[in-house]
């Protein structure tokens, strides 16, 4: 038992709160633009950022992230996977989230559509399940739902909104309160190799936060990115490197209180380097008219 309180309170360190699914940042690409990814959202990892933006996505994707022991804590390692399948009416999405260790696990699953309703503006929703279990005490489980939109404003600036946790949803008997955050920012495109992206983030417990990311795409093997935020104050950076059908992302995270920790994920993109490229053009495109 005292273990379990230890534990608890290693949670609650990391995340502000006894960690009631609370809001972190899912994949080492995301990771290293310090989160501020709502207003890009071009890959599977979408579902936990701005399920709209899957809209964009033309090929199959799967995605694996783990982190073993963020900030040096095993007992708050996680792990998430990801699928992508595009469709003619729609991008269709699964997510799987695991945090915790086997005294106090959080399990998330996740249902995800987005799709584009003109050829400027997405929409779309995640369908979520929460499982939460304490060894020796109870286990609980509830529902929810995230929606979010995403515009292309001109040929180079893209807008995007994310509510997480929309319907208010609690767990427990004594219904505690699921994390509720909002997110909205932009991205601008100066050139086809750049992503400037700016965001802001406010959970509703909490002061808002300030977000921005720069993205380089060195060639088609190399990608370079760097982030920076406040509340709290934080700075992170990361690489990709792609061959073929494969992307494996890095990412450095340093926390002003927490310290430094290391994130990767693995993604397999059944387009290829047509996926890449897609993605990159798809503002100009819109805007061909």
């Amino acid at each position: 038992m005292k273990k379990t309180f230890s534990s608890l309170f290693i949670l609650a360190a990391i995340n502000g709160t006894y960690a009631q699914f609370e809001s972190t940042d899912i994949g080492a690409r995301a990771s290293g633009l310090n989160g501020a990814f709502t207003s890009v959202s071009d890959n599977s990892l979408a579902i936990f950022y701005n399920p709209s933006g899957s809209g964009q996505m033309k090929y199959r994707e799967v995605s694996v992230f783990y982190n073993p022991s963020p900030f040096g804590v095993s007992e708050v390692s996680t792990l998430a996977l990801t699928y992508a399948e595009p469709l003619k009416f729609g991008t269709f999405g699964l997510g799987i989230k695991s945090f915790g260790y086997e005294l106090y696990r959080e399990s998330n699953v996740i249902l995800s559509y987005g799709n584009s309703f003109t050829d400027k503006i997405f929409l779309g929703f995640n369908l979520n399940y929460y499982y939460l279990n304490i060894k020796n005490y109870n286990t609980a489980s509830s529902f929810g739902a995230d929606i979010g939109a995403m515009a292309y404003i001109s040929g180079t600036l893209k807008w995007g909104f994310f509510a997480k946790n929309i319907t208010g949803a609690t767990i427990g008997k004594s219904g505690e309160k699921l994390a509720q955050v909002y997110r909205t920012g932009f991205t601008a495109k100066p050139r086809e190799d750049l992503n400037l992206i700016l965001e802001a983030e406010k959970d509703v417990r909490y002061p808002l936060s300030v977000k921005a990311g720069l993205e380089y795409f060195v060639n088609e093997y190399i990608d370079l990115r760097a982030g920076v935020g406040t509340e709290p104050a934080a700075f992170s950076g990361g690489l990709s490197l792609n061959y073929n059908l494969f992307q494996l992302d890095y990412s450095i995270y340093s926390n002003g209180e927490l310290g430094i920790t290391n994130q990767g994920s693995l993604t397999i993109n059944f387009g290829g380097n047509k996926a890449k490229k897609n993605s990159m053009t798809m503002l100009k495109k819109a805007f061909a008219d």
